[in-house]
């Protein structure tokens, strides 16, 4: 008998994910979320945003005044932002994330594609300064944001649908079929092809690669590779096959070591080329003008010292960064503030990101899991990418600081995507005060 029973059971699987989840069954779905959000959270979100603001203010405060006419305009269009945006985090904080993780996922795709598509063809024509965006009822709208959210989203989704095919071992290869019930035909015939570690991760790549694709043909080559990175991170959560990633990892090697060692192959990239060969050859006269941003960023940063010469004081923000609301926020935060500001705004997206893993180690189901994970991994690359580009560490590729940097829809994605966290944070055990 107890030989019978051994037959019987289950092989389980686990992932990155899934380990750090105590999934226990199907888990009930209601619209309306109940029980205490996680306070800890969204206290770091509410001074990131407070920190965030006056830094943006302060850095565009010149600039505004100077080439707008207007020192308040900058200020009191992202406070009109984070209005909307603060009234959406809290409507997706009471919304079951569980919600998502259905019909929606494949909306949401289809949607995004159209939008991205037809932003394409809005800008034909138009030059790589505005070819992300798009007007709606006398709105700017750039839809690579919605793209970044959208994309962790139909990810966590097709990953919970392909959990059996991502995690098969090589002597059950061809049994592992889509594992939810609840599927359409659509969804049927698409998920048939998951039986496979390999034909999963292809499904996965062809999702990943329409968003990197057509976001890089908007010439946004920030948010592509943004998406690209987010993509592969939430992929390796998924458990599958590691050697996967040592293939695609040699591709990346291979393409950033040509064009480091070539950059003159992304002539018809816009700017790409030419950011990348003045970081490359930093002391050439020729680059001066295109190395000027972040040649003043680093005086900014420099001349903080400890700490700072005083909200407001900065003399770098005084004209000589070109548009230091957007990219360049940091440095003029650090001049102020010296280095004890940026430490303390450094530990603040330390603390959130931990904060937003913790929420995800508690959550109950895999899918709020991985879809708090990679809300946070977005967070943690665009932090970490932004700060190498202020400090040259990489070349200039206008990524936003979260929370700081000026954009209307980026900080209403942001905040909405804080509230997709505090939703799961209902649904985890983590200690919410």
């Amino acid at each position: 008998m107890k030989e019978k029973a051994k037959k019987k059971k289950k092989i389980k699987f686990t992932a990155p994910a899934e380990k750090l989840t105590s999934l226990k069954g199907k888990i009930r779905t209601n619209f309306i979320r109940r029980g205490s959000f996680d306070v800890v959270f969204a206290c770091i979100v509410l001074l990131l945003f407070t920190v965030g603001i006056i830094a943006m203010y302060s850095a565009s405060y010149a600039y505004a005044t100077y080439n707008r006419g207007d020192a308040n305009e900058f200020f009191f269009s992202q406070l009109k932002n984070a209005v909307i945006g603060f009234v959406c985090m809290a409507v997706f904080s009471k919304i079951d994330y569980r919600v998502f993780n259905g019909r929606f996922a494949p909306f949401a795709y289809f949607t995004t594609v159209a939008v991205l598509i037809y932003t394409l063809i809005y800008n034909l024509g138009k030059n790589s300064d505005t070819s992300r965006w798009i007007y709606i009822g006398g709105m700017q709208i750039q839809p690579s944001e919605f793209a970044k959210f959208t994309l962790i989203i139909v990810m966590a989704y097709m990953i919970c649908v392909m959990k059996n095919a991502l995690r098969a071992p090589k002597n059950k290869i061809g049994k592992f079929t889509p594992e939810r019930d609840t599927l359409t035909g659509f969804e049927r015939k698409f998920f048939s092809f998951a039986r496979t570690p390999f034909t999963a991760c292809v499904l996965l790549a062809i999702v990943a690669v329409s968003y990197f694709g057509l976001v890089l043909l908007e010439k946004h080559y920030s948010a592509a590779i943004l998406l690209m990175l987010m993509a592969i991170a939430m992929t390796w959560l998924s458990g599958t096959k590691k050697i996967y990633f040592a293939a695609v990892f040699g591709a990346i090697g291979a393409v950033v070591a040509l064009v480091i060692i070539k950059p003159e192959i992304l002539e018809g990239f816009g700017f790409a080329a030419s950011r990348i060969m003045c970081w490359l050859d930093k002391d050439n006269p020729a680059y001066i003008e295109n190395r000027r941003q972040t040649v003043n960023g680093l005086y900014a940063i420099g001349s903080g010292g400890l700490f700072g010469v005083g909200l407001g004081n900065s003399k770098q923000k005084q004209l000589y960064i070109p548009e230091p609301q957007n990219d360049f926020v940091f440095p003029v935060f650090c001049e102020e503030f010296g280095f004890i500001g940026a430490a303390f705004v450094i530990i603040l997206f330390a603390a959130l990101i931990c904060r937003g893993f913790m929420i995800a180690a508690k959550c109950k189901d895999l899918f709020g899991s991985l879809v708090v994970m990679g809300i946070m991994i977005q967070v943690a690359l665009q932090v970490i990418i932004n700060i190498s580009v202020v400090t040259d560490l990489i070349p200039n590729t206008g990524m936003a600081l979260p929370f700081f940097s000026y954009g209307g829809t980026a900080l209403l994605v942001l905040l909405i995507e804080m509230g997709i966290v505090l939703s799961v944070s209902r649904n985890s055990k983590v200690e919410k005060e």
